[in-house]
């Protein structure tokens, strides 16, 4: 049993390995397929062995019953040959048994050395988990990554929209004021001619008209500060929505009532045309009789009039124009309008799911809090909390309650200790039982061997010899057959000693069975207690590591209590938890986490494991 034992220490010795690569290491230096066929070659050898063991069996069978029905003189000539093929198949059982012995140990040896499958096969389910879990969240991240792409498109669009507005508004503004410049510059040439060429007459009607070009020169001015400020309030928008649509609205109301006066301008301009018809007219009539000498002045009217005409037509194509550009302009601004408005929409939107989780997330002072707690744990169960932080957490009313915490975790220990103290006394003394048991039972199986090695010895020195042929019985102990004394007559001695032969053949063969049933139940118990004490070493030394981790938890608490002074009752118990490890217990654990945490030992027990494994 030497094998399975360098195979248990050499899985001890490389704990770090992981259970797969040890399974699959296992596995592929065990070469299953050349085992598989040994296992075919030995299976089917002990067939063979079974089937000329059923064939010597039926022999046998036959030649007792030949022997039985033979008579006293043909029973002393059959005898021998009969006891020889008895020992034949003694012997060939004998070999058949250590066959399957030796095949069923060498199948034992090798598989007693394989690692459990169930935690690589558990771990490789986990890794399985993990990818599929792995490749959900990529996929989501994907789908994310996708709409994340789809809006930053989305907003560059808007973007380049916003740009190509701004660049259609500029360009509609030069429009607006090259245009302009043509009409002031048209009707400035206008004017002129119309100044040279009015009458004296109408002087008072030509200022009149010019004043009106100056209202039509600052309504356009004005309509194009009004252009301005509303391109102004267009950028505005954007931040000041409710704002600037009232401004807009205002804006429009205003055109709207230009509009109106250069209509009732255009409606006045009209009925002064009627009006200077009639005078015109009447001018006429009045003149019928002069005719002659007022053709001059008739044909300047006629002229003053049409121009005065061609100007009023001018300024209504001048009118219908800035009323489409306006209409224009008022649906484009409509349309940015909206769709700012459904910018705004979305941003609040957004704004409010942000408010919302911002609700949702813990407030400053809960996230102080949970620090606190977080480090008051770190001190009492890890031992990993800083100086600073220490000092912070130790402050006012966080005193009291690190007291109460590492005074209720040094209750905690202090009785987990004397479970894990119980526990071990009681797996010792598992331990020792069980060691004491496998001790009687390997006793037991040597005397057992011994009484059957002397038994093999005596049936063959019994018959081996030929003189002994009468006598062969005398030697053995004969009370189950009640035979006590050979028979002076030779008949009834031939027949005692056939009844005597046949009866020690039956007592041999089941004393055979009975060592056989009794050798595999102790090796299954063997077998069993070894396995019973491989767990509880192994529980022992979890026990052990606990213990060790218990030690260092209580070494800190000491520590705290010596340093702080809290109240008579902790100082009562902290002096009790001292006096209760002044042992050889203390000193034992002691050595060893002081052995755990020195880094000299650590790198020594790698290198003396390194050097084990190399």
């Amino acid at each position: 049993m030497d094998a399975p034992q360098s195979g248990s220490d050499r899985d001890k010795s490389n704990p770090s390995s992981s259970p797969v690569s040890v399974v699959s290491n296992f596995w592929k230096e065990f070469y299953l397929e050349k085992e598989k066929s040994v296992l075919d070659e030995q299976g089917l050898r002990i067939a063979e062995n079974q089937e000329n063991s059923q064939k010597n069996r039926r022999k046998l069978a036959e030649s007792t019953r030949d022997f039985k029905k033979a008579s006293a003189e043909e029973k002393l000539s059959l005898f021998n040959s009969l006891l020889k093929g008895y020992q034949e198949e003694v012997d060939n059982l004998t070999k058949r048994a250590k066959f399957g012995e030796n095949a069923f140990l060498n199948i034992y040896q090798k598989l007693y050395e394989a690692p459990d499958p169930y935690p690589a096969l558990a771990s490789i389910a986990e890794q399985d988990l993990k990818i599929s879990e792995l490749e959900s969240e990529n996929r989501k991240m994907k789908v994310e990554l996708e709409e994340f792409r789809t809006e930053a498109m989305h907003l560059k669009n808007q973007q380049a929209t916003i740009r190509r507005l701004e660049e259609r508004t500029r360009q509609l503004e030069q429009q607006m004021e090259e245009k302009v410049k043509e009409i002031v510059e048209i009707k400035q040439r206008s004017l002129a001619e119309e100044n040279q060429k009015t009458l004296e007459v109408l002087k008072d009607r030509e200022q009149s008209l010019q004043d009106q070009l100056r209202q039509a020169k600052e309504s356009v001015s004005n309509m194009q500060k009004l252009h301005e400020l509303a391109q102004s309030q267009l950028f505005e928008l954007r931040a000041q929505s409710e704002e600037d649509r009232a401004a807009k609205q205002s804006e429009v109301n205003l055109l709207m009532d230009e509009v109106e006066r250069a209509q009732t301008r255009l409606f006045s301009l009209e009925r002064e045309k009627g009006v200077l018809r009639s005078q015109l007219q009447s001018v006429h009539e009045e003149s019928e009789n002069k005719r002659s000498n007022n053709v001059d002045s008739n044909t300047i009217l006629e002229n003053s009039l049409s121009a005065k005409e061609k100007i009023i037509s001018e300024l209504n194509m001048e009118l219908h124009n800035i009323e489409t550009t306006l209409s224009n302009e008022r649906e484009e601004h409509v349309n940015e309008i909206k769709k700012l408005n459904s910018l705004l929409n979305e941003k609040e939107v957004a704004l409010e799911e942000m408010k919302k989780e911002l609700q949702v997330r813990p407030t400053t002072k809960l996230v102080d809090d949970l620090h606190k707690k977080v480090k008051i744990l770190q001190a009492v169960g890890y031992n990993s909390i800083e100086a600073e932080d220490w000092e912070a957490a130790t402050s006012g009313e966080e005193m009291s309650k690190m007291e109460s915490l590492l005074l209720d975790k040094n209750r905690k220990m202090e009785h987990e200790l004397t479970q894990l103290k119980i526990k071990l006394s009681e797996k010792t003394s598992l331990l020792e039982t069980a060691e004491g048991k496998i001790v009687e039972l390997t006793e037991k199986v040597n005397e057992q061997q011994k009484l059957i090695q002397k038994l093999e010895d005596d049936i063959l020195k019994g018959y081996s010899s030929k003189e002994r042929k009468g006598t062969l019985f005398d030697d053995w102990d004969l009370s189950e057959s009640g035979v006590n004394e050979l028979s002076e007559n030779t008949d009834q001695k031939h027949i005692s000693s056939d009844q005597d032969q046949s009866s020690m053949l039956k007592v041999i063969c089941n004393q055979r069975d009975r060592f056989r049933a009794r050798l595999r139940e102790t090796e299954e118990e063997i077998r069993q207690l070894k396995e019973k004490i491989g767990e509880l070493t192994a529980e022992l030394e979890k026990t052990k590591a606990d213990n060790v981790k218990l030690y260092g938890k209580i070494r800190y608490v000491q520590d705290y209590n010596q340093e702080k002074v809290i109240s008579r009752g902790s100082k009562k118990y902290a002096e009790d938890l001292e006096s209760g490890f002044t042992s050889d217990v203390e000193s034992k654990y002691k050595k060893i986490y002081e052995d755990d945490i020195n880094p000299f030992a650590a790198f020594s027990k790698k290198v003396g494991e390194h050097v084990l494994l190399s």
